[in-house]
């Protein structure tokens, strides 16, 4: 039996919600860690300002993956 074959849209990885969200969490997240003592944190609000960064960035690729997603990149299509 043959494969069934599905037409999808194709779009660059460039321009994927879900990498752009993760490089900003990463970026943000880099950010407060080294400009802490910049603005007076902690260490403690440091780490707190760090996860609830990554918590957010997780939360909002889950949504965009999951409703807003409709179309893979070529390396994908290609699998």
């Amino acid at each position: 039996m043959a494969d069934p074959q599905v037409v999808v849209p194709v779009k660059s990885a460039w321009l994927s919600k879900i990498n752009w969200t993760q490089a900003v969490a990463s970026i943000a997240m880099v950010l407060a860690l080294v400009t802490g003592n910049a603005i007076s944190l902690t260490a403690d609000q440091q780490g707190a300002v760090v996860v609830v960064i990554g918590v957010i960035g997780n939360i909002a690729t889950f949504i965009f993956k999951t409703w807003f997603t409709k179309s893979v990149t070529p390396s994908s299509a290609a699998k």
